[in-house]
Formats: structure tokens, sequence, C-alpha cells
């Protein structure tokens, strides 16, 4: 059975952004109009009105530090114009962002096992994009793992991750496609390409590994 997001069964969709200083000027400007594009998306889809969305959003940036913006919020809740990376923290400190998430998705999780329309609810989707190297607290490949090994009945709940290389710094693409799921890695090598990653992938829909391969693909 397809798992399709309509009003009465939103998708979450976890969007974890570096906002280190290695992520400032174009980077942060592309980041920051692609997610804004994916939130246009997903909020233009489905009936009209405030309180009907098809989408739920939680936003987190992470430096050596992770912030929650925004915390399992319905789309069209969110004014667009108000997500604006500036790329103006400090280190990068991977693990407090995905155990953020991972605390989230076991209460989602929950949420969803016990939904009237839970073999059609979609599942949950991480996305993660990074510039740099993980340089602060411990390692975060077994917080990844953790979040990997949830199901909501047979569907993993998947990771897509993206290394921006873009500009000087170099990212750490062995660490950052460890932390993908299996196939859901990309290297982003233009400011272009990083926006159409946030805005085609965010607002997909998509719940299985393979349709989200597919966008991946078409990037």
């Amino acid at each position: 059975m397809n798992r399709i997001a309509k009003q009465t069964r939103p998708q979450t969709v976890y969007v974890l952004a570096d906002n280190s200083t290695s992520m400032g000027g174009e980077k942060a400007r592309a980041a920051t109009e692609g997610v804004q594009e994916m939130l246009m998306e997903c909020q233009s889809r489905g009936p009209s009105g405030k309180d009907r969305s098809y989408f739920r959003f939680t936003y987190i940036e992470f430096d050596a530090l992770a912030t929650l913006i925004h915390n399992d919020v319905p789309v069209r809740h969110i004014d667009p114009d108000t997500i604006s990376l500036m790329g103006n923290g400090g280190m990068t400190n991977i693990t407090r962002c995905l155990e953020l998430v991972l605390s989230d998705l076991r209460r989602k999780k929950m949420e969803i096992e016990s939904h009237p329309e839970r073999a059609e609810h979609p599942i949950p989707l991480v996305m993660l994009f990074s510039d740099g190297c993980h340089n602060k607290g411990p390692k975060p490949e077994p917080v990844a793992h953790q979040i990997k090994s949830l199901r909501i009945d047979d569907t993993p709940i998947n990771i897509v991750v993206a290394s921006v290389d873009i500009g000087e710094d170099r990212p750490d693409e062995v660490l950052l496609s460890e932390l993908a799921s299996d196939g859901l890695y990309i290297s982003i090598k233009n400011v272009e390409a990083l926006t159409n990653f946030l805005s085609s992938v965010g607002s997909s829909g998509a719940s299985g590994p393979e349709e989200i391969r597919r966008i991946i693909e078409d990037l």
C-alpha cells in the first residue's frame, strides 16, 4: 500500500543544517533558498487552509551546539522568509542534532503506530547537509545507526545526507556517507545543486528508499 501524505496523516520532514563558519556566504544563501523553496512546495500541496498541511517541519541548525528552530510544525504555519541560514557558528557537532532527532523520532514512531491510518501514513524523512568535519562531541555514527534501525512496519526511517563540496573547505565524505542510509548519500558540487537537493527531496513526500534514490539520481 502506498504511503501518501494527507491532512490526516502529514509527513514530518527533519532538516539538519550545518551552520558552522565554513557554511557562510554563497553556501548559506543556497541552503536558505532551498529550504524556503521546499517549504513553499510543501505548502502548495493539498486543499487550501492554514490548518490543512500535508507536511510537518522540524528544522535544526547545528555548529558546536544544535538549535531547534521549528519542532514538528505544520508547514503552513511557517513563513518561509523566516528561514535564514547564516553560517556564523563555530565548530561542527553533528552528534547533538542527531540525538535531538532520535529522541523525537521515537515519539513520532509511537504516534504513527497508533494512528488509524497507520498503513498509509508516510514515514518521517531526515535530511542532513554539511560542508565540513565533525569536530565537537562524541562520534555521530552510533546515533545515526539507531535512527536507521527504527522501522515503522517494514519500512525504515531514512537519513538522506548531502556533503557540500563547494569552495576551499572539504567535507568529510567518508563520515557523511556512513551517516546516510544505503544509497541516500549525494555529493553537492555547486550552489544550484544544493538548492535543488533541499527543495526536491524535502517536498517529495517519499517514504521508501527506492523513491528517494530516484529523486537523488535525477538531480
